[in-house]
């Protein structure tokens, strides 16, 4: 009996350690909004050191967008990286922030908006700031988000 009761305490005293140690707390799971802001700086930590394999891994073939730099919309993931690609020689980016970033999720949708602001270096030196609203547009398949639309605007108050 002595030893029933000393093997009950052993157990109760670890399960009671455990639990107040954290031993068998569960690791928070990212929200749908931490994942798409997460993802969308790994978007373009990618572009800006030109890792292309990266950067197509998380952007649909499907891809659309609207960029201040032409009347139309751009379809598919080609033609827009070849686009963006082509624009990005004009510089180096050396620093890309999201500011007021809000995201609104709708099931497997999730729309990222905020204020873009970055500084911007030119092949001539020159230090310029870039300023933009923004919309991305993610759709979460096989358990992954993916971008699937965006939208860039030009800030009316830019320099």
């Amino acid at each position: 009996m002595k030893s029933l009761k000393t093997t009950s305490f052993v157990i109760i005293t670890f399960l009671i350690l455990s639990f107040s140690t954290g031993l068998f707390a569960q690791t928070p799971v990212p929200s749908a909004e931490d994942e798409v802001i997460a993802l969308t700086y790994k978007i373009w930590k990618a572009e800006n050191e030109k890792d292309m394999a990266v950067r197509n891994k998380y952007i649909s073939d499907d891809y659309t967008e609207f960029n201040p730099a032409y009347s139309t919309r751009i379809e598919g993931k080609t033609k827009n990286f070849n686009l963006s690609d082509a624009n990005s020689m004009g510089g180096t980016s050396l620093a890309d922030e999201m500011l007021n970033p809000k995201v609104q999720v709708y099931g497997d949708v999730a729309v990222l908006t905020y204020n873009f602001a970055g500084v911007i270096k030119d092949n001539d030196g020159k230090v310029r700031n870039s300023k933009a609203k923004s919309t991305r547009v993610y759709l979460k398949t096989n358990g992954s988000w993916k971008l699937v639309h965006a939208n860039f605007a030009l800030d009316p108050v830019n320099d």
